[in-house]
């Protein structure tokens, strides 16, 4: 992303607003700490073993049958997330507006599925539908810290 469009000329750094690291695709879709929460939230919602790191562990790992739902579903579920990842990246390093929350961020990827939705096959719907449900009562149980961690203590 950044770091295509350096290539490309254009006159902007490439690096991450959020992190201030060259944008690539696997920074935007599995390195970024927005990027980061919402596999670490996709991963205790479905009882995933692992998460993928990369694009290539997504596509010889989840995308061969070894992820949390069949694949197509998985394919489906990742091009969602990855369409708010990169809408909520342009948002953010174009229009200078970042989500007031990441459960925000959550709740607009459940909504273009839901919208997507409608395309699937009735078995697959189902599955997806399932899936969102399991994501949305995630996210209305999902209590931020309001302390922040620290290596500062009491002596």
């Amino acid at each position: 992303m950044g770091q295509a469009l350096l290539k490309r000329g254009w006159k902007g750094d490439g690096k991450c607003c959020l992190c201030g690291v060259l944008e690539t695709i696997n920074h935007l879709l599995f390195e970024c700490v927005l990027a980061k929460w919402i596999w670490a939230v996709i991963k205790e919602v479905f009882y995933a073993r692992d998460i993928p790191n990369s694009v290539q562990e997504m596509s010889e790992g989840w995308l061969w049958g070894n992820g949390p739902l069949p694949t197509r579903n998985i394919m489906f579920f990742f091009a969602g997330f990855a369409w708010t990842l990169w809408v909520t990246r342009n948002k953010m390093a174009i229009e200078k507006c970042y989500p007031k929350a990441p459960t925000n961020i959550l709740y607009d990827a459940l909504s273009l599925l839901q919208r997507w939705s409608l395309l699937l096959k009735v078995i697959d719907k189902e599955k997806v539908d399932q899936a969102n449900v399991m994501l949305l009562r995630w996210i209305r149980n999902f209590e931020p810290s309001l302390v922040m961690p620290t290596d500062i203590v009491d002596i």
